[in-house]
């Protein structure tokens, strides 16, 4: 579990530091927040939700994007707390503003992806049986942040995949994949 969340640090350093920034992305619109009751709902909610969480500093809705009792066992074993690792890391100057929905793509052989690698990712990080992982997406998130100086959009993609009827937030993509 210490190498998962080693891991998962790593890729939010690279990711955050490289997200894809605009200032007049006049086809971004802001979304009404994600609701707890949503989260869990569609691969775009789940993703949105893991972003506003982390900035709005909302640990609820963080451990929401996970499967039940996930984040509580990668923090005991790992003797670290996942949501103040990605809070230090989105630390800015200014606050997201909102965020928006902004195309997903199925993670599948026919767009490009070894979907059985994935599932076997997937299985290995949550312990879930492979046959469970119902489906897998990228979802390619917009956030909007300001301060007193600027606003900059930025592009996130996300990895989010179902499992028992919910979606669930796995990973940062490092690129945009073919958005």
């Amino acid at each position: 579990m210490r190498r998962i969340l080693i891991s998962i640090v790593m890729i939010m350093v690279a990711v955050f530091f490289l997200p894809g920034c605009s200032s007049d992305n006049k086809s971004f619109k802001i979304e009404k927040p994600v609701t707890l009751k949503q989260v869990n709902s569609d691969g775009k909610y789940v993703a949105r939700a893991f972003l506003e969480s982390i900035f709005n500093d909302d640990r609820e809705m963080f451990n929401k994007c996970y499967p039940d009792g996930f984040v509580d066992s990668l923090n005991n074993s790992s003797g670290s707390d996942l949501f103040s690792v990605y809070s230090q890391l989105t630390d800015i100057n200014g606050s997201l503003s909102g965020t928006g929905y902004a195309g997903s793509k199925d993670y599948t052989i026919d767009n490009g992806f070894d979907e059985s690698l994935m599932k076997s990712r997937i299985c290995l990080t949550t312990g879930i049986e492979y046959s469970d992982v119902e489906k897998i997406q990228i979802q390619k998130i917009t956030a909007r942040f300001v301060n007193s100086v600027e606003t900059v959009d930025s592009d996130f993609y996300f990895v989010v995949y179902k499992s028992g009827g919910n979606w669930y937030f796995l990973e940062f993509c490092k690129d945009d994949t073919g958005f």
